[in-house]
């Protein structure tokens, strides 16, 4: 069972606060550096390498998706996209909706590759198709990212293919074993049409109520070994973490990237769009270990995982991690809850997540251990311009009042930690429009002679409960707790419904004095310059739109600020990381626990104390 989905009922952690592999790594290699990406919510830039590895995982996948008695070569790229998915982006069981697969009846069986050399060729051109698709789409999302990097031109489409390639072959020598293994202990079982819980994706869904369509009769065929080792992946069309293997006490979640269990035993793969030599070969060996554990404690510590690979395609090369014992996978359970307890349980102060970076490793080639570098973690480290343990410090903002060039008077700063953007409060409801089928309605409420807005942005508040009652009308007195109050370009007050905001009904002697004229509009902050930051494109009106933006930090939190470009001013440009810089008459906005200002063109931005740099 490669995914164990949360049960709301008993989850009393969440989405936003389990702790992942990726987290236990980063906190390893330096807590500070956790404490910067994962509560003051800093991002890395982000450079076209990252998005090259989801590409080449995801052409990959969909061509293991695919079968060669369903599609010639040259199918188009999104046969089988269309498959029906639940409110969270998981695979629908419950949906009537037909399968992208049954729609399709097997191609006449002469034209199915009875070699290895045909399977390979009819492999590699599904790649051919489908790698330069995901690669355009992922060069479209990094152009969008606000913390690009580097140049997309560095991308070269036939190293990426060579991976895609030396991952086929991998993949290939699975299909041999099945082959050489008449099929594996579940030949039978799968030409009756039996599926596992949580089926590999072929396009089809949780059930067939007959004979598998491609099943044959006597030996093994080669079609039949391709569709018998599919490895189970996350579906390429399923929602983003939608299918994570959950701890049973909800505090740890992982997402493996295969699973081969055709011949009754479970190997876990992790794919990687690299070559495997630097300090991060180690973390993937650390990954490895707690998904083992993962799939030990998901399976009521009665099955254990009996193989974990690490296949580097840039490097042709499979790397094979020892399996922990149980008392190990039992001693890593209690130390990563612990770590959770910490982390997670109560959010650490900075103090708390000193700048300590463990000593670097090295790795050739392969994932094979070497001499390690004689560099410093800091000299690579993204934060090591503001950092205590590289060329920043500890002097950060926290408050008080200053007064800016060409203003009469001082503004009060208001540390960020401090900040509130939330609002909750008792109004009626004036008026619902729209809604049902899938739609959210257009919801205003009305307070006194005061109307605002509701804009609803999700469907469900993180507890899983409904954001608003599925039968509100008109007179309705509802409870707005921690909406996102602001202002729209007409002045119009709008509240925002976020996963931390929910609609409901109003208790009968249930009372609250906050009031739509409690909303404020307008903060100052001051912080350290973190980074900067540009987004352009063009809208859907034909008209160029660009925006800027920088995150900010002072003692208590940090904070991203953006708007339009013109609202900036020329202090935004002369800014450098490190620098003190005041943002006043802000306006506030939030998503989740996530607060960031908006500058306007009543904003003033002001540079008040300049970074001291060497030469």
């Amino acid at each position: 069972m490669p995914v164990r989905l949360a049960i709301p009922e008993v989850d009393a952690v969440g989405p936003f606060k389990r702790l992942s592999a990726s987290q236990v790594n980063a906190y390893a290699s330096c807590p500070r550096l956790w404490y910067y990406e994962k509560v003051r919510r800093f991002k890395m830039p982000q450079i076209p390498v990252l998005f090259v590895g989801r590409a080449v995982e995801e052409a990959f996948c969909r061509m293991l998706q695919e079968s060669p008695a369903l599609l010639v070569a040259s199918a188009a790229a999104d046969t089988l996209s269309n498959i029906p998915l639940d409110d969270s982006g998981v695979p629908s069981r419950e949906s009537t909706s037909p399968w992208p697969a049954d729609r399709l009846l097997p191609l006449p069986t002469h034209m199915w590759p009875n070699e290895m050399s045909a399977l390979r060729t009819w492999a590699q051109e599904r790649l051919a198709v489908h790698l330069p698709r995901a690669l355009e789409a992922m060069e479209t999302e990094w152009e969008k990212d606000e913390r690009k990097a580097g140049e997309w031109s560095s991308v070269d489409p036939e190293r990426c293919m060579k991976m895609c390639l030396n991952g086929l072959e991998m993949h290939l020598k699975e299909v041999e074993r099945c082959m050489d293994a008449e099929g594996g202990p579940h030949l039978d079982d799968w030409r009756q049409g039996a599926r596992p819980e949580w089926p590999s994706p072929d396009g089809r869904g949780y059930h067939l109520a007959l004979r598998h369509p491609l099943a044959q009769q006597g030996p093994v065929t080669l079609l039949e070994a391709w569709e018998i080792a599919r490895p189970w992946f996350v579906d390429p069309n399923a929602g983003k973490f939608a299918m994570n293997a959950i701890h049973p006490e909800h505090w740890f979640q992982g997402e493996y990237d295969l699973v081969y269990r055709w011949d009754g035993r479970i190997n876990i793969v992790d794919l990687k769009a690299s070559v495997g030599a630097g300090d991060r070969s180690g973390d993937y060996v650390e990954q490895l270990r707690m998904y083992a554990m993962l799939w030990w404690v998901t399976h009521d510590k009665k099955e254990q995982v009996d193989q974990l690979e690490i296949w580097y395609l840039g490097a042709d090369a499979i790397k094979q991690i020892e399996v922990p014992t149980i008392p190990e996978m039992e001693s890593m359970e209690t130390e990563l809850n612990a770590l959770w307890q910490r982390l997670k349980g109560t959010i650490p102060a900075m103090d708390e997540c000193p700048p300590s970076p463990a000593p670097m490793r090295g790795f050739s080639p392969g994932g094979v251990p070497s001499e390690a570098p004689t560099t410093s973690r800091c000299d690579r480290c993204d934060w090591n311009a503001i950092c205590p343990g590289g060329k920043g410090d500890e002097d950060l903002p926290d408050g008080g009042s200053v007064h800016l060039p060409g203003t009469p008077t001082s503004f009060d700063l208001t540390p960020m930690a401090q900040l509130e953007p939330r609002m909750t409060l008792i109004a009626e409801v004036f008026s619902v429009m729209g809604g049902g089928e899938g739609k959210r309605p257009k919801i205003r409420v009305v307070q006194g002679s005061h109307f605002a807005n509701i804009q609803l942005l999700v469907d469900a508040h993180q507890d899983g409960e409904p954001a608003w009652p599925q039968d509100i009308r008109k007179g309705d007195r509802v409870k707005l707790a921690g909406v996102v109050p602001s202002a729209n370009y007409k002045g119009e007050l709008q509240l925002k419904v976020d996963p931390h905001a929910i609609i409901v009904p109003a208790g009968e002697n249930e009372d609250n004095d906050t009031s739509l004229l409690d909303f404020r509009a307008r903060w100052n902050v001051a912080g350290k310059l973190v980074y900067r930051f540009e987004k352009k494109g063009v809208g859907r009106n034909g008209k160029a739109w660009h925006r800027k933006g920088m995150m900010l930090i002072d003692q208590t939190g940090s904070m991203k600020i953006e708007g339009w470009a013109a609202d900036w001013g020329h202090q935004f440009d002369l800014a450098e990381v490190g620098d003190t810089l005041v943002a006043a008459n802000i306006s506030l906005d939030a998503w989740a626990v996530d607060v960031k200002g908006q500058i306007n063109r009543n904003s003033k931005v002001q540079i008040t104390e300049r970074v001291v740099r060497g030469d």
